[in-house]
């Protein structure tokens, strides 16, 4: 009678069935197949799912072996508990999508397949050969594959219907593009580190300083917004496109006028976690980049003699400079070439600038037309050069379907992040290490 009474007590309550039945198998199988994940601590159990400590030291391998992050005990330790966070947002969101009917054919997986294998250069077939190579859990990988397929699929169902963006909208930014033509727009990237809990809000900023140090010292940013952002650009590696600094927060907007691209800004405290930002690019609304200017480029080359260079050297670079500081325009730049070394070489280019090598390329963007560089050691000889002119190509208007991408991403994201916060909450989740 007893036993039966432990079995209906038991029943009563499906988290304890899975972890009777998990200790069931560490005591009474040691030796079954499932011992490896089985014996395992059990790292968090979430409704009514197990998230084992092998889990998480597969996924941990798989994050440092992707993202870039240095291998290191103490940076194991401080991913720990983001990633068990994440492997905990997973199960909600497959459990999420069992709930709605949401299947997941092998077709899905195929295709998926498919994609990493080009984003990798695999040839098609050879994935699990891939990682088999590397030494990277299989099974890691297709449980993160997953989820993120059932996510997708969710989000497409329940959210994207309830996104509706009119005419009128599109219209406005259009004609908001057209007032802000000149002005300044940045491309910038994101990681949002999602706080569930405000006692471990200085742990969480630890943690999102860790992944800023890990990029500055060379990890991939793109690698590690898909996997640890709770955002929904974390899909795209962060990337929120090119924004206006209307539409940037204050701070942030004063800020990102004076990084450098590839800059970090960050983290930021949010209502709900933190925000890491890295400036992909800059640029002027409906421009072309300095760098797609064409350049009418004219070119005088005074050669130096191999045999007698110290002094051939010395002649050449009095009549460089000669030329340099005495010649404005590009028609007497060619006279006073032709009369200072008539077997000077002397060519026109048109020229893209952005083809243009270093140091070539910074001294041809800062010249003003019709001026003349200071000399320049080529490979040639002593070359000036001079922009007799500068075009740059036409730019136009985003397509009302970019537009429509753009807003649908960015209201998107809104419902994401209240839809995860939703489920965490009507979530019993317990932590276990």
């Amino acid at each position: 009678m007893k036993n039966i009474s432990l079995i209906l007590a038991v029943r009563r309550n499906k988290t304890a069935i899975i972890y009777f039945f998990w200790l069931f198998l560490a005591t009474v199988c040691p030796n079954a197949d499932t011992h490896a994940q089985s014996v395992e601590r059990i790292a968090a159990i979430v409704n009514d799912d197990i998230v084992s400590a092998f889990d998480l030291r597969a996924r941990l391998k798989v994050v440092i072996a992707t993202s870039g992050i240095r291998p290191s005990r103490r940076i194991q330790e401080k991913l720990k508990q983001q990633v068990l966070r994440t492997l905990i947002d997973e199960k909600l969101q497959l459990q999420e999508a069992k709930r709605r009917n949401i299947s997941i054919s092998k077709k899905n997986i195929w295709t998926a397949t498919r994609l990493l294998e080009k984003q990798n250069k695999i040839k098609p077939g050879k994935f699990t050969a891939f990682l088999k190579e590397r030494d990277l859990p299989r099974s890691a990988i297709f449980n993160r594959m997953r989820s993120q397929i059932a996510w997708t699929k969710l989000i497409k169902r329940r959210l994207v219907p309830k996104i509706t963006i009119g005419d009128d909208e599109i219209e406005e930014i259009l004609r908001r593009l057209k007032e802000q033509k000149g002005q300044s727009e940045f491309r910038i990237s994101e990681i949002f580190i999602s706080l569930n809990n405000d006692k471990r809000e200085l742990d969480t900023k630890r943690f999102s300083q860790r992944l800023i140090d890990e990029i500055k010292a060379g990890a991939n940013f793109q690698a590690i917004a898909r996997q640890f952002s709770a955002a929904a650009s974390a899909s795209t590696g962060g990337d929120l496109g090119w924004l206006h600094e209307n539409v940037l927060e204050k701070d942030l907007a004063l800020t990102v006028k004076n990084m450098k691209k590839g800059e970090i800004y960050g983290p930021i405290r949010t209502q709900n976690g933190f925000q890491i930002y890295r400036l992909v690019n800059k640029r002027k609304i409906l421009e072309a980049p300095p760098g797609d200017a064409i350049v009418d480029l004219h070119r005088i080359t005074l050669s130096i003699s191999k045999k007698n260079y110290e002094n051939d050297y010395l002649k050449q670079m009095k009549k460089a400079k000669h030329i340099s500081e005495n010649t404005f325009g590009c028609e007497e730049m060619e006279k006073i070439a032709r009369v200072s070394n008539p077997k000077a070489n002397f060519v026109f280019e048109k020229l893209v600038l952005k083809n243009l090598n270093n140091p070539l390329r910074s001294i041809i963007q800062d010249l003003k037309i019709q001026r003349a560089s200071k000399p320049l050691i080529t490979t040639e000889g002593i070359s000036v050069y001079m922009v007799c002119q500068k075009t740059l190509p036409l730019t136009y208007l985003p397509s009302k379907k970019i537009i429509r991408k753009r807003l649908m991403r960015q209201k998107l994201s809104v419902l994401v992040r209240r839809y995860m916060r939703d489920l965490r909450s009507a979530a019993v989740i317990n932590i276990r290490i």
